[in-house]
């Protein structure tokens, strides 16, 4: 089969490999879409610690697809259905799984990280991923294309559970790419009186405004404090996430929040710069509760497909992109383009990619 293989830094090319066999309890899908995040183009730079003694792996976490084949006694039928599939596969016994903390599992696993991924035209999804109920079924009606965003909508749901984003708080998001849209779509069905998305690309400005954004300001020309303060009589931002890892964000939301507000250092940091120097008075004298979260669990997931089952969230506007396997160097620069949305790699393009 087709698959886009990391091969080193800078070196994710298209590569015919054998397809994988399947074990006892294995499942294997006909790969429909995956998205591209930063994560991958992480992974394609040579930046990820999983990828460390990853030559020949797959990337590609966020999945949908179709059974194509199973495995003996395994659960999963094959059918035409959509499935999702929750990346994150936890040991099951240490005391973050049972807690329910998977993504924090010391010896986890995860489809496009430590095993295989979706960028391919087939994808196996191992026996204690399928029984633990990882393949959710998506009704009809909902784009395959647009699900590949469950999974990163997942992680947005954890992070804003995590400062409680509820009824009338005032929300600021910093940054516009595609999880800063969910964190906007998100906190707006959460009942947010009011979101503001502070974004220097215009494309995505104006993705905000479509996803709830009620204020969206421009940081490269206007002074996101002094918009902050008008729109909020001078209180500031109940809740302030920043969703761009720039480490100037993580010390800007501390002044921008409000007196007894929360912060959700939602997207991590460069490798080569994962240190910012903090006004920890800021932290003691308003108050504040600081939060960090990381990937998903597999509650999350399910909760992300439902909020997208019943209309909560609409994806669909996110994706802007859809490229094939032979265009991987064109997918990750898209996915680095300020002027890009969600960039979605589909096996069954051949050539061109569509826009």
């Amino acid at each position: 089969m087709r698959a886009l293989c990391y091969f080193g830094p800078g070196d994710l090319r298209l590569a015919d490999v054998a397809a994988a066999p399947l074990h006892s309890g294995d499942v294997r899908l006909a790969v429909e879409a995956a998205g591209v995040c930063g994560t991958d183009v992480r992974i394609a730079k040579g930046e990820h610690g999983a990828y460390a003694n990853g030559v020949g792996r797959v990337p590609g976490h966020e999945i949908v697809g179709r059974v194509v084949e199973a495995g003996p006694s395994a659960a999963a039928a094959v059918g035409n259905d959509h499935l999702f599939v929750a990346p994150n596969i936890g040991c099951g016994e240490c005391p973050q799984c049972l807690a329910g903390n998977e993504n924090l599992c010391p010896h986890t696993d995860g489809l496009g990280i430590t095993l295989d991924g979706a960028f391919a035209e087939t994808v196996v999804v191992p026996a204690r991923a399928v029984s633990r109920g990882n393949l959710v079924a998506l009704p009809p009606g909902v784009d395959a294309d647009a699900a590949v965003l469950i999974e990163p909508l997942a992680c947005v749901l954890r992070g804003q559970g995590k400062v409680d984003v509820h009824t009338g708080d005032t929300v600021l998001v910093c940054g516009g790419g595609p999880v800063g849209l969910l964190h906007v779509a998100l906190a707006r069905a959460r009942g947010a009186a009011l979101v503001v998305c502070s974004e220097p690309s215009p494309v995505r400005r104006a993705a905000a405004a479509g996803a709830g954004a009620g204020l969206v300001v421009d940081p490269a020309h206007d002074d996101l404090a002094s918009v902050l303060r008008d729109a909020t009589d001078g209180r500031g931002a109940d809740v302030a996430i920043t969703a761009a890892p720039v480490p100037a964000l993580q010390a800007q939301a501390l002044e921008l929040a409000a007196s007894g507000g929360r912060v959700l250092f939602f997207a991590g940091l460069p490798k080569s710069r994962p240190t910012v120097e903090l006004d920890t008075n800021l932290i003691h004298y308003k108050e504040l509760l600081i939060a960090g979260t990381t990937a998903s669990t597999l509650a999350d997931c399910r909760d992300a497909a439902a909020l997208v089952a019943l209309g909560r969230i609409d994806l669909a506007p996110l994706v802007s992109h859809r490229f094939g396997l032979d265009q991987g160097a064109a997918a990750l620069a898209a996915a680095q383009d300020p002027a890009a949305l969600k960039v979605v790699m589909k096996p069954s393009i051949v050539g061109k990619a569509v826009l």
